[in-house]
């Protein structure tokens, strides 16, 4: 159900206030598509009382997550102080991004959103405080070589993260060069790419406008840090397997990233911020992952989530049966 306006108005405020850091004379770009044009006066008019230099720019919807937009539009966002990515397709996973954080922009990547979105309680979770804990998830899969996980439902995977530095994304963005998706509040790391092995039962969501929410598990099989096989319902099947070889076949299959949701006020919806962030979940993204410390480059980006994950790295356990142990 859409929010009403006052809750739209006041999920903007937070957006921009608490979670993009905006504060009086800074330049912010909103980067948009069609579909998002609803919310963008709204996000524009909450700036500009905030005395903020706010602009927007509308591109063409983007085939993938990890597409690049066009190339003035990444000139554009390197201008900016705060870039939201306002777009149904993330550019997180772009070097687009990628030259603006390192030009000095905040970046809000905002993918999927919608007016329920931008009213949606999960907003109003305590970032600061829950991001502290997924600094400490971060740091432990920052100082593991072997991660494992399991499910009750048959998942047993394990991925190398020897010598990869993960990713804090506690949902707010405060310093230059910070990338926050709020309202997910996540640590993730890029395990290497070519040593993940097992499988990994997805009965949660599989966030894309042709999948969601799951009705039926989908097993995956990983061998050598690629996808092998993908059984579930066919229709499930024939989508993924459209998916996977609408870029390049191989990279699009790479185990890329490996996520842990910490956002306690957010559930399963089948959109992607509110299911990577989802406390009780994990994700495994496959594709691109050479802008967040891994090396395959590749204009495709697809997570998987599942429900009551046990995490082991190394020695330390992380999650059990989806319950946070730090």
């Amino acid at each position: 159900m859409e929010a009403s306006i006052e809750k739209q108005v006041a999920g903007a405020e937070r957006l921009l206030r608490v979670c993009g850091s905006l504060v009086a004379g800074e330049r912010c770009l909103i980067v948009h598509d069609r579909v998002a044009r609803p919310m963008v006066e709204i996000l524009l008019e909450v700036s500009r009382c905030m005395a903020a230099a706010a602009s927007a720019i509308e591109i063409p919807e983007l085939a993938m997550h990890g597409t690049e937009p066009p190339a003035g539009t990444a000139d554009r966002m390197c201008e900016a102080q705060l870039v939201l990515g306002l777009t149904a397709k993330s550019m997180a996973h772009t070097s687009a991004r990628l030259r603006a954080c390192q030009a000095g922009a905040r970046y809000l990547s905002l993918p999927e959103y919608s007016p329920a979105m931008l009213g949606d309680d999960s907003l109003l979770a305590d970032f600061v405080y829950e991001g502290a804990r997924a600094r400490r998830v971060a740091d432990a899969l920052t100082d593991s070589n072997s991660i494992r996980v399991t499910t009750a439902k048959g998942t047993d995977l394990i991925m190398s993260a020897r010598g990869r530095v993960a990713n804090c994304c506690p949902g707010y963005v405060s310093a230059p060069g910070e990338l926050g998706s709020p309202p997910d509040i996540e640590a993730n790391v890029s395990p290497i790419e070519a040593l993940s092995a097992g499988v990994a039962v997805i009965d949660g969501s599989i966030p894309h406008p042709e999948l969601g929410l799951l009705e039926s598990d989908v097993r995956l099989e990983v061998r050598e840090g690629r996808i092998s096989r993908i059984d579930g319902p066919p229709e499930t099947v024939a989508v993924l397997t459209r998916l996977f070889e609408s870029v390049d076949r191989d990279k699009s299959r790479v185990l890329a990233e490996c996520g842990i949701g910490l956002n306690p006020l957010a559930g399963l919806t089948g959109v992607m911020l509110t299911d990577e962030g989802a406390i009780g979940t994990m994700h495994l993204g496959f594709g691109s992952n050479s802008t967040v410390g891994g090396t395959n480059h590749v204009p495709f980006h697809l997570d998987f989530v599942m429900r009551s994950p046990t995490i082991k790295a190394d020695n330390t356990v992380i999650l059990r049966d989806g319950e946070c142990l730090l």
